[in-house]
């Protein structure tokens, strides 16, 4: 775990890192309210001939960096660096209004760690900055597709009414709203670094303009669940693939929600945690979903991120 932070803009950016270990580094089982992999924390990286390379994670609305931890294992598994950052104000555990409102802050928190990462005395020399992509889960998918280069025109209080109550934190009123300026929502945040996306039922797809979605020419895998009633693929997810040239959709058969894409609840968490987060129906195998998930995203990054 590394702590930038972004004086600039006030930002601190707390960014777990996951990376490649030799096959005999010793490793310690993690316990907590989510299933994860044994940790071989500040294990020495991995050498090779060539660099490795890099990916870079934002989480969904309210999550933490660590909530697709599942994902940046895998990756790490098969020959990546993986980069996972907390949005400020916009964690589970420091939810500050105003951020779940600025939206535009996530891009610019991404690039920036792809800025310090770059220039890291410690993962620099090992990273190709070719070789960078993208992955996004909910609003990160959001996120990965304004760094591609979509752009917003119209975003006002009436949007803002649109999005589900349970999806914004107490405190957000009139006062708020009239105090932040949503023009810079109007701004590019296109990172040309960024090569490739892989983005989980990413949400707010039709807020995009239209030309704007046309003109992103990386690769884009869009993984979706038929069962999600938060993300509509109808609505939203299909206004992405239809209009992104090179974007592909795997809709996940069957009643998995929204949230099949959150690391799997151990026996614990699915005693304390929300339940709509932890327990999906007897028919869905999360375990199951993440892996073919995991090893679509390594065949999508081996092929275009080359």
């Amino acid at each position: 775990m590394v702590r930038f932070c972004d004086y600039a803009r006030q930002r601190p950016l707390i960014t777990e890192i996951w990376y490649p270990i030799e096959e005999n580094a010793s490793a310690v089982p993690v316990s907590g309210l989510w299933v994860r992999c044994a940790e071989a924390r500040d294990a020495p990286l991995k050498l090779c001939e060539k660099k490795y390379p890099l990916i870079v994670m934002s989480h969904g609305n309210g999550g933490d960096r660590m909530h697709n931890a599942w994902l940046a294992e895998i990756l790490a598994a098969n020959g990546y660096i993986v980069a996972s950052v907390d949005h400020h104000g916009n964690t589970w555990n420091n939810k500050i209004a105003e951020y779940f409102l600025k939206i535009w802050e996530r891009p610019q928190d991404v690039s920036y760690v792809i800025d310090q990462l770059l220039q890291n005395s410690h993962f620099s020399v090992h990273i190709d900055q070719n070789r960078i992509g993208f992955i996004g889960y909910s609003l990160g998918g959001h996120t990965g597709i304004w760094m591609a280069g979509g752009k917003i025109v119209n975003f006002d209080k009436a949007v803002l009414q649109s999005i589900p109550k349970e999806q914004l934190p107490a405190g957000i009123d009139d006062e708020i709203l009239d105090s932040i300026d949503f023009h810079l929502i109007q701004q590019s945040y296109k990172d040309a670094r960024i090569k490739a996306l892989f983005l989980m039922a990413p949400a707010l797809g039709d807020l995009f303009e239209t030309q704007s979605l046309s003109s992103i020419s990386i690769p884009v895998y869009i993984v979706a669940s038929e069962g999600d009633s938060l993300i509509s693929i109808e609505n939203n997810i299909h206004i992405l693939t239809n209009r992104i040239k090179k974007a592909v959709l795997r809709v996940i058969p069957g009643q998995g929600s929204h949230y099949i894409f959150l690391n799997e609840a151990s026996k614990g968490g699915k005693m304390i945690l929300d339940k709509k987060f932890a327990i999906d129906p007897p028919e869905v195998d999360r375990s199951l979903i993440h892996k073919e998930v995991g090893m679509s995203a390594v065949k999508f990054f081996n092929k275009n991120l080359k």
